[in-house]
């Protein structure tokens, strides 16, 4: 059973590590364990999850999604686009792989390909805020 006095995500993924043990983890739950590993400051270990998850289903477009914003989180750029350009190829109407790849473009330096995925999450979602805040500040560092 999980420790009572953890809070935040640490209770939640002990709880869900308890919930889930006893059989394989399903490409699924390998995912899910991924996200909590990262929130949880284990950004190896969620590497090392969302891999086996996407080895077990690698068409799957939040998984490449997942996979890329663990590599962005550990400052691999080149497999961070990578993997979220198959995440939007899998499901081109993926806000949050538009976004978190004008994120890793933004860090990059790529000011007109981060503008172009950010004006397609904004295309998608018009009434995000975090978006247009994203898109407005990329204009304002190319002088759009």
């Amino acid at each position: 059973m999980p420790d009572l006095g953890m809070v935040g995500t640490e209770r939640l993924e002990a709880l869900y590590n308890a919930v889930t043990s006893g059989g394989p983890d399903s490409a699924r739950q390998l995912n899910v364990k991924s996200i909590l590993a990262l929130e949880n400051g284990r950004t190896p270990e969620a590497a090392e999850l969302i891999g086996r998850a996407i080895a077990l289903e690698p068409d799957c477009g939040s998984y490449q999604r997942q996979l890329g914003i663990v590599c962005a989180k550990s400052g691999w750029t080149e497999q961070a686009i990578t993997a979220l350009n198959r995440a939007i190829y899998a499901d081109p109407k993926d806000i949050d792989a538009w976004f978190a790849l004008g994120r890793v473009f933004e860090r990059a330096g790529h000011l007109p390909q981060a503008e172009v995925c950010f004006s397609q999450s904004l295309a998608l979602s018009p009434s995000d805020r975090k978006i247009r805040a994203a898109l407005a500040a990329v204009k304002a560092h190319l002088g759009h």
